[in-house]
């Protein structure tokens, strides 16, 4: 017996393969964009409410692309300049602190030494040569937020228009509830780290730990990844806080632990809304996936992706799923 395979259907398997393809060379590109959508997103609504105060909308994008480019700025001009400051001071008390460090735990000698300064001096140039490229892609995410605030309405529309036209809404309704889950994630990231980064200067100043600030950026931009950010966050501030003594360790250990309860249980529940509401498993299995696929950037990025499932799944998959199926998930998230 022969088997025919109709011309249709091996037709749809190599589109398919040729869209696998390209979507994974053009994978970097996916990622910037998607990070630039997150960013309009979230910004767009202060041009909205700019709108209803009758300002007109050219005007108000204009004065919410200062006020980004503003804030980058600042940070670059006023934050960036005291980091490096501090880092230097550290680098230069280093072998100081070092002999500190063994005089009190003498176990810390079993440590490897650090390496050569030709070996530092290399490492040191190709963080710079990564850092240039990030800043690079940085700015580029920002402006493109800001042509996707610009145009980015226009051009989901006219995407729509390809779509059957009994399907159109069910398109915009599906947009207008993922951007929702999109904004609630941004939100809250900024939120929470924000918080996470001004309690830890808080405490690592008053404990007067060297190097707060360094250590206060580490600690909003880890943060962003859920339980593994806390123990990258942890392990540089404790290991610094040694240098003063064991008990300002603990001290600085337990404060972060504290405050990561508080966010956990009070602050997330508040800041990100319904939108976001992910039960741990979830967020556990999310995050080992994205980071998996991507570093630390997919681990963070796949929250909303994750999140907006459930949009798909009551627009699109109702019909397909058996009748409790929806319900059932929708009650693991909330």
């Amino acid at each position: 017996m022969q088997l025919r395979v109709p011309f249709a259907t091996l037709l749809k398997i190599a589109l398919f393969g040729l869209l696998v393809v390209i979507t994974i060379r053009l994978w970097p590109i996916i990622l910037v964009i998607f990070c630039a959508a997150l960013l309009a997103v979230m910004l767009d609504p202060l041009v909205v409410w700019l709108e209803r105060h009758r300002v007109r909308r050219a005007f108000g994008i204009a004065v919410v692309s200062l006020l980004v480019f503003g804030s980058v700025l600042a940070f670059v001009v006023y934050i960036i300049p005291t980091m490096v400051t501090q880092f230097r001071e550290i680098v230069q008390d280093l072998p100081a602190l070092r002999r500190e460090a063994f005089a009190r735990f003498p176990i810390l000698q079993k440590i490897p030494p650090l390496p050569k300064a030709n070996q530092f001096i290399g490492r040191s140039f190709a963080m710079g040569l990564s850092l240039v490229e990030g800043v690079t892609v940085f700015l580029f995410v920002l402006v493109l937020a800001i042509y996707l605030i610009v145009e980015g309405r226009s051009a989901f529309e006219w995407l729509v228009s390809f779509a059957p036209k009994e399907q159109r809404p069910r398109w915009r309704k599906t947009a207008i509830e993922i951007a929702g889950v999109m904004r609630a994630f941004m939100r809250g990231q900024i939120i929470t780290s924000a918080l996470c980064g001004g309690w830890a200067l808080l405490v690592l100043t008053v404990l007067r730990v060297p190097a707060p600030l360094p250590l206060a950026v580490i600690a909003a931009i880890a943060d962003l990844i859920p339980v593994v950010g806390t123990i990258l966050m942890i392990a540089p501030a404790a290991a610094m806080a040694l240098t003063r003594s064991a008990s300002v360790s603990l001290i600085v250990i337990g404060a972060y632990l504290a405050y990561h309860l508080v966010e956990s249980y009070f602050i997330v529940p508040r800041v990100y809304g319904r939108e976001m509401r992910l039960s741990t498993l979830t967020v556990l299995v999310a995050i080992a996936v994205g980071g998996a696929l991507q570093g630390p950037l997919g681990a963070i990025l796949i929250l909303p992706v994750v999140a907006a499932y459930p949009i798909i799944e009551r627009i699109w998959l109702r019909d397909e799923l058996p009748s409790d199926t929806v319900a059932r998930h929708e009650a693991i998230g909330s």
